[in-house]
């Protein structure tokens, strides 16, 4: 099959793959045995030559005994369960009977959560 063809969506969700197994862009250039200036180009589907992509993908599957075609489709990824989070807070409390002090940690998390969803 013709991948070359896909190579942005192909990019996309070799990148999604890298974030959600909690690989850095040079572990995963290191693992893969592909430079890191190659795999930029291959993430941002600007890789010019088909032979050179299909020789990247191969390394790429082969390294994480994938099928040729995983990367069709976004990665599906379930988490073991040391990245699932073991608590969660409720804020059901209605806010005037909450302690002045649990009240300002409850907002400091929301800030914090604000500011990770801009980075994910």
């Amino acid at each position: 099959m013709n991948f070359f063809q896909h190579r942005k969506k192909i990019g996309e969700n070799i990148a999604t793959f890298i974030r959600l197994k909690g690989f850095s862009k040079s572990s995963f250039s290191k693992l893969t045995n592909i430079s890191r200036p190659t795999l930029n180009l291959i993430l941002a589907g600007e890789i010019s030559s088909p032979v050179t992509f299909q020789t990247h993908l191969k390394k790429i599957t082969a390294a994480f005994n994938l099928p040729e075609d995983y990367f069709l489709h976004p990665p599906v990824i379930i988490p073991e369960s040391w990245q699932r989070p073991a608590m969660q807070y409720s804020d059901h409390l209605q806010e005037e009977n909450r302690p002045v002090h649990i009240q300002k940690i409850l907002n400091d998390l929301d800030d914090l959560l604000d500011i990770a969803a801009i980075y994910l």
